[in-house]
């Protein structure tokens, strides 16, 4: 099935201030459109923007569930984030955004009569896809076991901090939520109070989520069903403290899904040289020019291609194309698994081409 990559003008029909530097932000999907829309739980929306004379586009995940009845995305503020910074400062119920139709794989397929253990770890704005995929699993699959385990660096910090209390005490025996302090205030009171560290209020996990945290806290909350599966969405690092976790514990890695919430870092390329791509696109077949600092992706949009993308950092699936022949290097694969980098797909916005005869195809 071929992806919609077009875009579609929808309504905000909903703001909520989630935190301080957290807005939600809902979007009123007209019938018509309800089918385009329709999403899995985790998956996300690209949203594109005219600021300061040029297009901007960002990858949002959605905190709503496809059992909701609103199409919702939550953002966080990055210190001078363009779009960010925009949504949350520009935007009111009324203002009509441009909005690709949902994308991504950060999901498993629920059935209501299995049963398993889901460990959730997110750090930061990380919770917003495991939020919407945590509200489905407790009704679409209500015998299985959520532990969510989530990483802010304090309690006003905390995004859904009421949600997920009110959810946790709603679905007492199925969702279990640990939160991790690594700055939690202190309280400073009385005449010498001013010359002191103050006293810490907060009551619960404090430091961050290591490769030691996530050994402890698995061991002590194992799994009492035939199949666990483990989401983790947040900065890079963290992910990779939980996965070397996992690793050490023999953790199958089809049972283990990642999403990052970092950019991948910058590396030199290998390739050399500009060289010639075929590229299938839209059904259309061209052929472009790739310089070697260059990225098939960012020579598309120089030619004005109107090439599917959404971060350009790696960390979604916008992008990916297949490689039919020659060979191509990438800086960053966060959004594809092994398999599907053997099989030859690939992501545009980090790829180069490091030999002639490359032809890809956008499916």
């Amino acid at each position: 099935m071929t992806m919609d990559t077009n875009f579609y003008t929808l309504t905000v029909n909903g703001i909520t201030q989630e935190t301080e530097d957290t807005v939600s932000v809902s979007f009123e999907v007209p019938l018509e459109l309800k089918n385009t829309f329709a999403y899995k739980q985790g998956q996300y929306l690209t949203l594109k923007f005219m600021i300061k004379g040029k297009e901007e586009r960002r990858a949002y995940s959605m905190s709503s569930s496809p059992m909701e009845t609103d199409l919702t995305v939550s953002v966080k503020r990055v210190k001078k984030g363009l779009v960010s910074n925009h949504i949350a400062d520009q935007l009111t119920i009324g203002s009509r955004v441009d909005v690709m139709p949902p994308q991504g794989r950060f999901y498993t397929y629920l059935e209501e009569s299995q049963r398993k253990t889901y460990y959730f770890f997110a750090a930061g704005s990380g919770i917003t896809p495991l939020m919407s995929t945590l509200k489905t699993i407790l009704e679409a699959e209500p015998q299985s076991i959520i532990h969510l385990i989530y990483g802010n660096r304090s309690e006003q910090e905390i995004i859904f901090k009421d949600q997920l209390g009110g959810l946790s005490s709603r679905y007492q025996h199925q969702l279990f939520v640990t939160h991790v302090l690594s700055q939690p205030r202190r309280e400073k009171s009385g005449l010498f109070g001013m010359f002191s560290k103050g006293t810490l209020t907060w009551q619960g996990e404090t430091g961050r989520i290591t490769k030691g945290f996530a050994l402890k806290y698995l061991a002590e909350n194992p799994s009492n069903t035939k199949e666990s599966v483990y989401m983790i969405c947040g900065p890079g690092g963290m992910i990779e403290d939980v996965e070397a976790a996992l690793e050490s514990l023999n953790i199958d890695k089809k049972d283990v899904h990642a999403e990052r919430f970092t950019a991948a870092p910058k590396k030199a390329s290998v390739a050399t040289g500009t060289h010639t791509v075929v590229v299938t696109l839209n059904k259309q077949i061209m052929e472009i020019e790739v310089p070697a600092k260059k990225t098939i992706l960012e020579a598309l949009i120089a030619e004005k291609k109107n090439p599917p993308y959404s971060c350009t950092s790696g960390a979604c699936s916008s992008c990916m194309a297949k490689v039919v022949s020659g060979t191509v290097s990438m800086d960053a694969c966060y959004a594809l698994d092994d398999d599907e980098v053997a099989a030859g797909y690939i992501l545009t916005c980090q790829a180069h081409p490091t030999s002639e005869g490359v032809e890809i195809i956008f499916e």
